[in-house]
C-alpha cells in the first residue's frame, strides 16, 4: 500500500493560535495512485498556469471541479481518506486529564475513570468546563515547561471551582480525590515535555494527528492484507525528523479496538510502514490530491456541490479530538447503555464488581500513604 499525507492550520506548540483546527489528511491506497491522478492534474496545471494545484490559489468553484475529478479517477480502486481533526485549545484539557487522571500514578484516581473511553471523555467534558481559558493556557505552558509548581497552581484553582459546579455526586467525589491526591503529592506526577528539545512535539497537534494516521495505516493493512510500500509526507521543517522517528518507533506498535470501551490492547505486526519520505507537493500529484481533500473537508457545508461531499465523506475515516467529539462518545455511550437490557442479577453483580473496586482502591492509597508517612 502507498500513504500521501499533508496538514493544514499547522501549529506546533501554539494550540491557542487561529486557525482554531488543525487537519491532517492522508490517502492510503492499495495501489500507487499517482499514474492515475497524473493526467488530470496536468490538465489543470497547464490551464491554471501553475506549477501544483493548490486549493488555496484556486477559485472555489474550480477546486470543486478538480476533487470531482480525482476522486471519479479513484473510484475503482480500494482508497481511504484518512482524516484528522483537533480543536487545538482542547488538547490542553486532554493533557490535563490525562496527566491529573492516570491512575497508575495518581493513587487517588479511580482506575476505571481513566482506563475506560466513556469515564475518559466525562472527565474531558468536565474540566472544560472547569477550566477557564487563562487556565488553559496557564496549564498548557506549564506543561511544555514541566513547571510542577505552575501545573499544581492551575489544580489549586480548578478544585475550587468544581466545588461550585452542580454536578453529580460521584462525578464530584472521583474527580475530587484526584485533584487532592495531585496536590498532596506532587512528585508523583510524572512529567517529561521538556525533556529534551523536542520531547515537547510529541504533545502538538502535528505530531498527535501523526499518530493516529499510524494507526490508521496498520488498520488499513489489516482490513485489506496489504503492507506499506511507501509513506510520503508533505515536508516539515519542524516536525520531518521526528515524524521519521515516529514512523520507525510505531512501526511495530499496532493498537487493538476494544468494544468493551477499555483502554487498548497492543500488538506487534509482522512488517514495517516502509520508506518514508519529505517530498514537496509539486512533484507528487498525489499530494496536491491531498490537498484538495483537505480543503474541501474543512469548507465543509460551505460545498455547494452535494454529491462531491458524499462522494468524499463514503471515502473518510476520520479521527476527532474536540469538545464536540468527547460529548458525541457520552453520548454514544449513554445511548448504548440504556438500551442494554441487564437483568437482576447482572445489576447486582454489577454492584458488586464496583464496591470491590472501592475497597481495593482505598486499600492501595492507604497502603501508599503508610509507606510515605514510614519513609
Amino acid at each position: 500500500m502507498f500513504v500521501y499525507a499533508d496538514e493544514s492550520g499547522h501549529s506546533g506548540r501554539y494550540i491557542f493560535n487561529e486557525p482554531r483546527y488543525y487537519f491532517q489528511g492522508a490517502i492510503l491506497s492499495v495501489i500507487d495512485p499517482e499514474s492515475l491522478l497524473h493526467p488530470i492534474a496536468e490538465k489543470y496545471r497547464n490551464e491554471l498556469g501553475v506549477d501544483r494545484i493548490h486549493a488555496s490559489e484556486i477559485k472555489p468553484h474550480i477546486v470543486e471541479r478538480i476533487g470531482a475529478a480525482f476522486l471519479s479517477l479513484l473510484k475503482d480502486i480500494k482508497w481511504t481518506f484518512h482524516l484528522t481533526v483537533i480543536e487545538k485549545p482542547y488538547l490542553s484539557v486532554t493533557k490535563f486529564v490525562d496527566t491529573v487522571f492516570d491512575s497508575f500514578e495518581n493513587k487517588g484516581a479511580r482506575w476505571l475513570w481513566y482506563n475506560h473511553e466513556f469515564f475518559r471523555h466525562v472527565l474531558c467534558c468536565l474540566f472544560d468546563q472547569v477550566l477557564s481559558d487563562q487556565m488553559k493556557k496557564d496549564f498548557w505552558d506549564a506543561y511544555l515547561k514541566d513547571d510542577r509548581q505552575s501545573i499544581m497552581s492551575v489544580i489549586k484553582i480548578a478544585l475550587k471551582k468544581l466545588s461550585e459546579l452542580p454536578i453529580d455526586a460521584r462525578l464530584y467525589q472521583v474527580s475530587k480525590d484526584a485533584l487532592d491526591f495531585a496536590l498532596k503529592y506532587p512528585d508523583e506526577i510524572t512529567l517529561m515535555a521538556s525533556m529534551t528539545k523536542k520531547s515537547y512535539k510529541g504533545h502538538t497537534p502535528n505530531m498527535v494527528a501523526f499518530s493516529s494516521m499510524i494507526q490508521a495505516v496498520h488498520k488499513f493493512c489489516k482490513d485489506h492484507g496489504v503492507v506499506p510500500q511507501a509513506f510520503i509526507h508533505d515536508p516539515q521543517s519542524e516536525f520531518g525528523s521526528t515524524m521519521q522517528e515516529y514512523h520507525t518507533l510505531l512501526a511495530r506498535l499496532r493498537l487493538k479496538h476494544s468494544k468493551s470501551g477499555m483502554l487498548l490492547d497492543a500488538e506487534s505486526p509482522d512488517y514495517d510502514l516502509g520508506k518514508f519520505s519529505l517530498t514537496p507537493s509539486e512533484q507528487l500529484t498525489s499530494l496536491q490530491a491531498v490537498d484538495i481533500f483537505l480543503w474541501l473537508s474543512q469548507r465543509g457545508e460551505k460545498v455547494k456541490s452535494e454529491g462531491l461531499k458524499q462522494a468524499l465523506r463514503d471515502r473518510t475515516e476520520p479521527f476527532c479530538i474536540s469538545r464536540k467529539s468527547s460529548e458525541m462518545q457520552v453520548y454514544a455511550w449513554l445511548f448504548r447503555l440504556s438500551t442494554t437490557e441487564l437483568s437482576p442479577k447482572q445489576i447486582e453483580s454489577g454492584k458488586e464488581i464496583i464496591k470491590k473496586m472501592e475497597k481495593t482502591h482505598f486499600k492501595k492509597l492507604k497502603e501508599f500513604e503508610s509507606k510515605i508517612e514510614s519513609s
